[in-house]
């Protein structure tokens, strides 16, 4: 999994069929490496139709503002380059998520949010960020 800048997005989720992002903060010591672990195993399912990031948001706000981030650890799954969901928190099903993606299924309501933790909140995502409904009818 690799750390990503914004200027490196939009060639790394249309590199192949799916990517997920997570998106956390240095400072949240507690629910990262959960999230990190689960991306890490999915990675290594996964890895070869599946690019696999990571965004602090700290570091990189204007990129975390890109996507609906509400709240860290947040992981955000994209289809074909597409935006399909971003669910927050620990209880998230990464690789389960990832391979109703590459079925082409939707996905969604797993996350749970986790209350009280510092937030990266969505202002305006530029056009390319948007989702956009595929023929599937995600």
């Amino acid at each position: 999994m690799r750390l990503l800048t914004g200027t490196e997005v939009e060639a790394f989720i249309a590199a192949k069929p799916a990517a997920a992002i997570h998106f956390d903060a240095e400072w949240d010591t507690n629910y990262r490496t959960i999230v990190r672990r689960k991306m890490e195993e999915a990675e290594q399912a996964l890895g070869e139709q599946v690019n696999f990031g990571e965004v602090d948001c700290d570091l990189a706000p204007e990129l975390a503002k890109s996507v609906p981030v509400l709240n860290v650890p947040s992981v955000a799954y994209y289809r074909k380059g597409v935006l399909i969901a971003a669910l927050v928190g620990t209880e998230q099903d990464v690789r389960g998520g990832l391979e109703r993606i590459l079925r082409g299924e939707a996905i969604g309501g797993e996350g749970v949010a986790i209350p009280d933790r510092g937030q990266c909140i969505m202002k305006e995502r530029p056009a390319w960020r948007r989702s956009k409904p595929d023929a599937g009818g995600v």
